[in-house]
């Protein structure tokens, strides 16, 4: 009785303190990879500013696997995520299981993207309009292996005047990407006789080399000289790459950077035949390939949360924040985020289509909802309520993080303003190089723009093999070469048989000489040593050997000279 009463006593203090423990309120999602930043982002701000401790996760496992976890088909068909995400719509497969299982879902789009297509041609290469003019039929051959070369007649037709001539190097995603998905669907949609191959995530490609990921595509066209590769346009802009002018179904060309992004979703939703007018129907039939405009892109991608269409037995404190998360995401500050984090925000009409699948959503009885106090607008007493995400409130990380973007801001301003100096790098004999740093010298000094201009004397015959570059993918380690011997006829067969053409610039001449150390007073009676190239043959050849020899007292009567000849060679 005794033991009962005191563990009571220590019961009621237990309830006690755990009447006011706050326990994390979690939220947990995953799907593609592409919009993690934005999303982790997301997550840290809204954990930042929230009263009650939150814990938003988000696991970038691709839009497959995000798809796959929504379904829950090793679950009971109960997801495994809070929220989906893709660039893809849900397969109609998936779709249909869920359905099958007593379920509804709804798309929710969240940003809009555009696959570019990017480059690797010098610019000095590039035709006539100083871009790469491509449609998708070309697009398609290039890709399917049946273009081969940059010189090829389908190529020259789009692009007068291209004076690349060397191979096309095809590159293309190696996993399961929703990149790979839009593209190989928007060539077999637009241009279905070209391509002629399968369409999808991950595909059997018949030419290319395989690039993992948005950064290993970048790095393979930056690193890989007349490469061409597709890629969400914001990680190829980011990497400063060049991009084709693609057509549109305007029959105009033009690159990521001169479309409008957002207008293919708004004749998408003009035409009323894209988008469901039922938000829990089916989406796989769904995308913005080729839409009419001048200024439309025709390669744009759509991202998605997947969400219930039914959240009435999920508990409320997730539903609650399953709606701020997506409410956040399409607020004005998120879409400035989804910006910053490469994506195109979506236009007005499609955040109104937004509006109306969110608010036919069933919730939870009793479900909270998360309001907003901004930064600027402060909301006495109301702020400080349990359910409020405050403005007034940040994390030190997301403080020091605007403050870091702020000067990066002013950082690159100044770049813009900075002269960077133009680089000219050569190699080859080591005869001019006196001359070629006295005229490097003087073009740095005479030139308003910072110049570095450098030379390196090593010898013609590593010069030519530099300018081979038979270690660097038959591709030049120099800007020009330079040598006292013309090409040998190994190295430039081995520049033509890569698609390439030289020429050889002569820019001095100059005599070799044959010298000696013969004491003035032990020379012949001309005062001059005199030798011919059948002499001088037998001297280097080690036939003559004495300075004394009779070959050399025909030519040098009163040579006193007897000693051994010592010869030297390069």
């Amino acid at each position: 009785d005794y033991e009962r009463k005191r563990m009571k006593g220590e019961i009621d203090q237990m309830e006690t303190a755990l009447s006011h423990c706050s326990v994390s309120k979690e939220l947990s999602g995953s799907g593609t990879t592409n919009p993690s930043r934005l999303f982790w982002e997301l997550a840290d701000i809204m954990e930042a500013r929230s009263k009650q401790p939150l814990h938003i996760s988000y696991r970038a496992v691709g839009s497959s696997t995000g798809q796959k976890e929504f379904v829950g088909s090793q679950n009971g068909y109960q997801p495994l995520n809070d929220f989906g995400a893709g660039d893809i719509p849900m397969t109609q497969e998936r779709y249909d299981e869920i359905k099958s299982h007593g379920r509804e879902m709804v798309h929710v789009p969240f940003a809009l993207g555009a696959i570019g297509v990017f480059h690797s041609i010098p610019p000095a290469e590039l035709g006539t309009t100083g871009e790469l003019d491509l449609d998708a039929c070309l697009l398609a051959s290039i890709f399917s292996g049946k273009v081969t070369r940059w010189n090829d007649a389908e190529v020259l037709v789009k692009n007068p005047g291209l004076k690349a001539t060397a191979p096309i190097m095809v590159a293309h995603r190696v996993k399961g990407s929703s990149s790979t998905a839009g593209f190989t669907e928007y060539l077999n949609a637009t241009c279905p006789g070209s391509w002629g191959l399968e369409t999808g995530a991950k595909i059997t490609w018949p030419v290319g080399a395989e690039a993992q990921g948005s950064g290993g595509m970048s790095k393979y066209i930056s690193e890989t000289p007349y490469a061409i590769g597709y890629i969400d346009a914001g990680h190829g802009h980011a990497a400063k790459l060049g991009e084709v002018a693609l057509q549109n179904l305007n029959k105009q060309y033009i690159t990521t950077k001169q479309a409008n992004i957002g207008a293919a979703a708004t004749v998408a939703l003009s035409s009323g035949n894209v988008f469901p007018e039922d938000p829990t129907a089916s989406f796989a039939s769904v995308n913005l390939y080729d839409q009419p405009g001048d200024k439309t892109w025709p390669i744009t991608m759509v991202s998605y949360f997947y969400l219930p269409n039914d959240m009435s037995s999920m508990a409320p404190e997730t539903a609650a924040l399953v709606m701020a998360f997506v409410n956040m995401t399409l607020s004005e500050e998120g879409q400035a985020l989804a910006e910053e984090n490469l994506f195109e925000k979506l236009p007005t009409d499609l955040l109104d289509y937004n509006k109306a699948t969110l608010a036919a959503i069933k919730l939870p009885a009793g479900m909270p909802s998360y309001i907003h106090e901004a930064f600027d607008d402060t909301l006495a007493q109301v702020g400080q309520g349990e359910y409020v995400l405050s403005g007034k409130r940040q994390s030190f990380a997301d403080y020091e993080r605007k403050r870091m973007k702020g000067e990066i801001d002013q950082m690159e301003t100044a770049l813009s303003h900075c002269s960077v100096s133009k680089e000219l790098s050569g190699s080859g004999t080591t005869n001019p190089s006196r001359l070629f740093w006295e005229l490097a010298d003087i073009m740095e000094a005479r030139s308003k723009q910072p110049l570095h201009i450098s030379y390196r004397a090593v010898g013609s015959s590593t010069g030519q093999k530099e300018f081979v570059g038979s270690q660097n993918g038959y591709q030049p380690l120099n800007d020009f070469g330079a040598g006292d011997i013309p090409m040998t006829q190994e190295r430039y067969d081995e520049i033509k048989s890569h698609g390439r053409e030289m020429v050889h610039v002569p820019f001095a001449l100059g005599a070799i000489g044959v010298f000696h150390s013969i004491p003035p007073a032990e020379l012949g009676t001309t005062g001059e040593l005199d030798l011919d190239a059948c002499l001088l043959a037998s001297i280097f050849s080690g036939k003559v050997t004495r300075w004394n020899d009779a070959e050399v007292l025909v030519k040098n009567p009163g040579l006193k000279a007897t000693a051994p000849i010592m010869v030297a060679h390069r």
